[in-house]
């Protein structure tokens, strides 16, 4: 019995040494391939380098008190909006804000008084907006403990200049609600270099923000050709699969070095999977019998390859067109992945990602469509009419027309009436419908985004209910 239980351990000391050899060897072998093509696995490769704090939007008071803890309650909460949702317009469903509603939720019929208590704080942040860079502090090395406190608020803090341009715009103020709008911009640009998938998301929730005012500028024929010209521009030089390619490339690593965490610290995997929320079986066996290196390595390399071989694929960065087909059939890809019992903690990095290349796309879409809209506005104030083609807008207003994201032909238009047009992507079903939308079936007032088409309409909606 006891040379029977001798062999026993002798073959599973071998197993460990032999499977964690191999398992080293494959990471470092395809690691070294990786890096001999240009790729790095360093933070340093995507992380952009500090500057000056005179020069730094995040060095200012407001946010610097945010880390590396925030306090209880940060002075930037003094911007915040009261909840008053039934009263957001939706520039990519044709509605408009409802001011009535946001002088109920204010109590007070003069809303530009009611935003006059905001008034401090936003000073200061357009005044800081204009500085030439923004590092946030954040640490990179805490894996997936990150905090992103300052995201919020950036948030917050565009919902505030979004409102205000929009009460500026009903007032016949068009310079400040230019200037807010500006402002709106320029903090969506703050964390353009952030190498992480929630701050891009954050930025693309920020830059939709921005566009409602635009829109219904747009639409009441509110901004001269000066201010199209500015508003264009910005969105001309906007590159959302740019922001979204370092973005990946982060999350990759933020993946690699949080596996080598969890290969370095296994008596704290359990409360990082708390932490996490997930019910991961494979953290806690490794923490109360310890699973082979081999699954660390082997899981970090299953988790780069599904990025670099299937996801990353399915995005074409020089020409800006993604294709659902193949994001679905990555998707697909990922049960195989998983049932490897060799990548027990994939799991944890590889999921489907069919929503956040969706928001990729209909972003870029939106971009474009601004940039178009305003050319079209330009030209319409030029020639008292709107082209029958947007082939006519180039050069003089266009330097070029964008093609779709989806199927890579040209953005579609319509002109309706002399001063009234429908442009739009097939969007995400790789349909043309004519430039209809989808509403979701269970939910009249919001858009079914991966059926219909995602269009810009240069005249307000029907509602829900005149619909019906």
């Amino acid at each position: 019995m006891l040379i029977i239980i001798a062999c026993v351990v002798v073959l599973v000391v071998l197993f460990y040494v032999e499977e964690n050899w191999r398992g080293k060897h494959a990471w470092e072998t395809y690691k070294r391939q990786r890096e001999a093509k240009g790729d790095s696995f360093e933070w340093s490769s995507v992380v952009p380098p500090p500057v000056p704090d005179d020069q730094n939007f995040a060095a200012i008071p407001l946010f610097a008190e945010l880390f590396p803890k925030p306090p209880t309650h940060p002075r930037l909460e003094a911007a915040h909006l009261p909840d008053c949702t039934n009263a957001l317009g939706n520039w990519r469903v044709g509605r408009t804000e409802d001011l009535s509603v946001w002088r109920a939720c204010f109590t007070n019929t003069d809303l530009l008084a009611a935003l006059s208590k905001y008034g401090p704080v936003l000073s200061e942040i357009t005044e800081a907006s204009r500085r030439s860079y923004c590092r946030f502090p954040l640490r990179y090395e805490d894996n997936d403990k990150m905090l992103l406190p300052h995201l919020s608020h950036l948030r917050h803090l565009t919902g505030a200049y979004r409102l205000r341009a929009l009460v500026e715009l009903s007032n016949g103020r068009t310079d400040a609600a230019f200037d807010d709008v500006q402002t709106c911009l320029r903090l969506a640009g703050t964390i353009k270099h952030e190498p992480l998938i929630i701050p891009f998301l954050v930025r693309v929730a920020l830059i939709d923000l921005g566009i409602q005012p635009i829109w219904e500028g747009l639409a009441a024929h509110c901004w001269d050709d000066n201010q199209l010209a500015a508003l264009q521009a910005s969105f001309e030089n906007m590159d959302q699969f740019g922001s979204f390619d370092q973005a990946i490339h982060g999350e990759r690593l933020l993946a690699s070095h949080t596996v080598q965490w969890l290969q370095a610290h296994p008596e704290e995997a359990f409360e990082w999977s708390v932490f996490m929320q997930e019910e991961s079986p494979s953290i806690r066996l490794r923490r109360w019998f310890g699973l082979p290196s081999a699954c660390f390595y082997h899981s970090e390399l299953s988790v780069d390859q599904f990025y670099t071989e299937m996801f990353l694929p399915t995005i074409d960065f020089g020409h800006q067109r993604i294709s659902p087909k193949a994001v679905a059939a990555a998707s697909a890809s990922i049960p195989a992945i998983l049932k490897n019992p060799y990548n027990a903690l994939s799991g944890l990095f590889i999921s489907p990602r069919e929503g956040e290349l969706r928001k990729l796309a209909l972003s870029q879409s939106g971009v474009q469509e601004v940039a178009v809209a305003c050319a079209l506005e330009r030209y319409r104030l030029g020639s008292s009419q709107l082209p029958d083609r947007l082939d006519s807008l180039v050069p003089q207003f266009l330097t070029r027309v964008p093609r779709d994201v989806i199927d890579g032909q040209l953005l579609r238009y319509r002109r309706t009436t002399v001063d009234q047009f429908v442009l739009y992507s097939i969007g995400w079903n790789e349909h043309d419908d004519g430039g209809q939308i989808a509403w979701k079936k269970d939910e009249p007032r919001k858009q079914d985004l991966e059926a219909g088409d995602w269009t810009w309409f240069s005249q307000p909606q029907p509602s829900a209910s005149e619909r019906k």
